[in-house]
């Protein structure tokens, strides 16, 4: 991946909260023209600085109810197992985020169900067997979006 100058960076954090700018539209926050904006977001785009976008529909439309944090705890005797299970988890359909994080847990977990039932069977099926030691949950509330 190229290095990255400080138009790049710039480009980068307004794309980052709305991927759908203009040219135009990224010309007059940052100072250059909007074909020369166009040639970098390509450019980003093509090296890998940017790896996809994607739509954030509404929570009321994407009908999932319920977000959950699950923090876990992993046995990390075996540190393929754990990679092995991280990647299984990761593909499961609720799983929107899956994080290795530092303190007293070892990977965070954002959850999404229909209900709370869907996040037992969930618990049943993916967090109550080894390499789990044990997880916390927290259920959110509300999100704040921008």
């Amino acid at each position: 991946m190229d290095s990255l100058d400080t138009f790049d960076q710039k480009i980068l954090a307004l794309l980052k909260t709305d991927s759908r700018r203009t040219g135009e539209q990224l010309s007059r926050e940052i100072g250059l023209s909007p074909a020369a904006c166009l040639r970098r977001v390509q450019r980003l785009r093509k090296s890998g600085a940017i790896e996809r976008e994607v739509a954030i529909l509404a929570p009321e439309l994407e009908n999932k109810g319920t977000t959950i944090i699950v923090l876990l705890r992993i046995d990390r005797q075996n540190p393929r197992v754990m990679d092995e299970f991280c990647l299984h988890l990761r593909r499961q359909e609720e799983v929107d985020r899956l994080l290795w994080v530092t303190g007293d847990d070892d990977i965070a977990v954002i959850v999404n169900c229909g209900s709370m039932t869907d996040f037992a069977e969930f618990c049943r099926t993916f967090l109550d067997e080894p390499p789990v030691v044990g997880y916390k949950t927290l259920v959110s509330m509300r999100e704040y979006t921008p």
